[in-house]
């Protein structure tokens, strides 16, 4: 176990003192503060009921997933496969570290590298939403679990096939194709054109969004998800995860067999 927490730590403090992280961050918090945030205020919006509070909390979370995981995906496709380039994962085979805890270690010390600037973002204009008087205390509360509840599951999904794919295809095509996925796979109108968006392999956030959060603001159409749909469409993703990481694990071990 301190071996697993040993290759997490080192991998958080590797993400984070990237200064690509940093920048792509930076660029996407100023487009999403002007474009989503800032008008708020001067329209003195004030959120004032408590099914107002958690439909505009999931509302923001389901915003910002839209280029958010892409930023992800692209910046954590390198993570594992830097190993491999530099002939670390060589000298780890060396050392008494286990298979197991070394892709756990780089999984979660990459996921959480990624959420946690996203966290403290979402705090600091929780705390302006509520300085201004635009909504109440409890709004921290919701916002907090709109984050776990539709953020966090995207950007798991995301990460875990990030370091997974490079490994079998050229890093810059998997970006490219990985791009290209997240927009056709999430946010396409099934209806024109065929795509995953409106399955439970929907990693956007909608079924969260909806089954938990109640949908858009004074949206007129009927909510297409429950909340039990969005508990399976969660368990679906988290089974997905699960099996990228066995597939990703059973992979490493063929390949050091072979080496």
């Amino acid at each position: 176990m301190s071996r697993f927490f040993g290759v997490l730590r080192h991998e958080f403090n590797m993400s984070m003192r990237r200064p690509g992280l940093w920048i792509a961050y930076g660029l996407l918090f100023i487009f999403y503060s002007v474009t989503v945030m800032y008008p708020v205020p001067d329209e003195k919006v004030t959120i004032l009921t408590d099914k107002q509070i958690w439909q505009y909390a999931g509302q923001m979370a389901f915003t910002f997933n839209l280029f958010l995981p892409v930023m992800v995906g692209i910046l954590s496709a390198d993570r594992l496969l830097r190993d491999f380039r530099v002939s670390v994962r060589e000298l780890q085979e060396s050392t008494p570290l286990h298979l197991v805890e070394y892709t756990l270690g780089k999984y979660f010390g990459v996921l959480l590298a990624s959420l946690t600037p996203v966290l403290i973002w979402l705090w600091l204009i929780t705390g302006l939403f509520i300085a201004f008087g635009n909504a109440p205390i409890e709004f921290f509360f919701t916002m907090t679990l709109a984050f776990l509840a539709i953020m966090v599951p995207a950007f798991a999904f995301v990460t875990a096939f990030s370091l997974a794919c490079p490994l079998i295809m050229p890093l810059r095509v998997y970006q490219i194709l990985f791009t290209g996925y997240w927009f056709w796979g999430n946010y396409i109108n099934p209806e024109f054109f065929p795509t995953l968006n409106g399955t439970l392999l929907t990693v956007s956030g909608m079924y969260a969004y909806q089954g938990f959060f109640g949908g858009f603001i004074n949206a007129v159409d009927p909510l297409q998800y429950s909340a039990a749909d969005a508990t399976l469409n969660l368990i679906v993703l988290a089974l997905c995860i699960v099996a990228v990481m066995v597939v990703l694990n059973m992979y490493l071990q063929w390949q050091s067999r072979r080496a």
